[in-house]
């Protein structure tokens, strides 16, 4: 995403033009709801959470003072609010197969879109399974693709936590997955 373009949207919403927020809400929309789906698990809540959060930054915007890209000032805003979910009693801890992963090709072979639908579960319960910082860290790095760097700002915590959060997230992963992995 062009953080130029993103800067002069944030500074015409700034002097007023209130529809550049909406420019700016189009750009990060589908960015923010993959992330909050990933954490939360369920669409309903994922799609309250990412509206949270776009109102949130709609309200804090005045005050951005642009130290970080508004894309990790967002992210912060989605993460805390889904860490704070999470931690709530409303959270649920079952997993919407549906809601999670993208649409398996069918193949040829009805065994092998059952064999996929296993591993695609299996990896999702495991996620679900880390403790809330590493899942944090594992789903911003590995879903979203963002550097250690990034995750580190919109975390607030130094680059080499990011980075022993996601290392031990992988080796737990590879240990709850090991039946998948040949």
């Amino acid at each position: 995403m062009n953080e130029e373009i993103v800067r002069e949207l944030v500074r015409r919403f700034k002097h007023g033009e209130e529809k550049a927020y909406n420019e700016l809400v189009n750009l990060y929309k589908q960015r923010i709801f993959n992330l909050v789906l990933k954490m939360v698990r369920n669409r309903e809540d994922a799609m309250d959470l990412a509206q949270e959060a776009f109102v949130k930054a709609y309200h804090s915007l005045k005050d951005f003072r642009e130290e970080a890209s508004f894309s990790t000032w967002l992210y912060r805003i989605a993460v805390n609010l889904c860490l704070n979910f999470t931690q709530r009693d409303r959270f649920r801890s079952f997993i919407l197969l549906e809601d999670l992963t993208q649409p398996v090709l069918s193949s040829d072979s009805p065994l092998k879109d059952l064999e996929q639908k296993e591993l695609d579960k299996a990896i999702d319960q495991a996620v679900l399974n880390l403790p809330s910082k590493q899942r944090t860290v594992f789903i911003l790095r590995h879903y979203q693709e963002l550097p250690h760097s990034e995750i580190a700002k919109i975390l607030d915590k130094s680059e080499g936590t990011i980075k022993a959060n996601y290392f031990q997230a992988i080796k737990k992963l590879k240990k709850s997955l090991a039946g998948f992995i040949e």
